[in-house]
C-alpha cells in the first residue's frame, strides 16, 4: 500500500499509458481469428489487469456474431470493420450489456450492402477516437489538477445528424466510464 501521493502519480502514469488506436493503425488487410485476437492483445494491452490477461478471446468474438451484434466473417477472415467494432465492443462491454451494445450499433448492422456498413462503421469509429482523445485530456487534466469544459457538444455533436448524436453520446459516456473503472481496478490491485 502506498500513499496517497503514490497513488495519485501511478494514476497519472497510468493515464499517460492510455494509447488511442487510431484508423490508420487499423491494418488493411484482411486477418484469420488467430491474427485478430493477437492485434487486439497488442493494441489494447494496457487494459490488461494483469500480464496473462487477455482482452478478446475466440468464444467471446464467437459469441458477439451469434448475438449478432458483430457481423460475421466473410471467408473466415476479418476486415478493418470488423477490428474497429471490435475495438469498440472492448470498450463498451464492461459497461453496456450485449443487448445494448446490439442497440446501439444498429445504424451501422443494419445498413443495406457491406460497403455502406464499413463506411458507417469508419464514420462512427472516427468519432469514437476523437471522444477518447477528449475523455484522455480530460482525465489528464483532472489528474493534474487543472479542469477542462467539455468539448463534446462544440466539436463533436454538431457534426452529426440527429439520429447519430444519441449514439456519439452512449460512446463518450462509456468511454468515461471504463476509463474510470480501468484506473479504479488499477488504484485497487496497486495499494488496497
Amino acid at each position: 500500500m502506498g500513499t496517497f501521493e503514490e497513488i495519485l502519480e501511478s494514476v497519472k502514469k497510468k493515464i499517460n499509458t492510455v494509447h488511442v488506436v487510431e484508423i490508420d493503425e487499423i491494418p488493411s488487410i484482411e486477418l484469420y481469428m488467430d491474427q485478430v485476437t493477437t492485434f487486439m492483445d497488442q493494441v489494447l494491452s494496457e487494459y490488461k489487469r494483469t500480464p496473462d490477461g487477455k482482452i478478446l478471446t475466440k468464444t467471446m468474438i464467437n459469441n458477439y456474431t451469434k448475438a449478432k451484434i458483430f457481423p460475421p466473417p466473410v471467408k473466415k477472415k476479418y476486415g478493418r470493420m470488423h477490428l474497429m467494432l471490435l475495438i469498440m465492443i472492448f470498450h463498451l462491454k464492461s459497461v453496456l450489456s450485449i443487448r445494448d451494445i446490439g442497440i446501439l450499433f444498429q445504424p451501422i448492422l443494419c445498413c443495406p450492402t457491406p460497403e455502406l456498413m464499413e463506411r458507417q462503421t469508419e464514420k462512427v469509429y472516427g468519432g469514437f477516437v476523437e471522444l477518447q482523445k477528449i475523455n484522455l485530456a480530460h482525465l489528464k487534466a483532472s489528474s493534474e489538477g487543472r479542469s477542462e469544459g467539455s468539448l463534446f457538444e462544440r466539436e463533436i455533436l454538431s457534426r452529426y445528424e440527429d439520429n447519430m448524436k444519441s449514439l456519439m453520446l452512449v460512446l463518450l459516456l462509456s468511454i468515461r466510464a471504463n476509463s474510470d473503472k480501468n484506473l479504479a481496478e488499477r488504484v485497487l490491485d496497486l495499494y488496497l
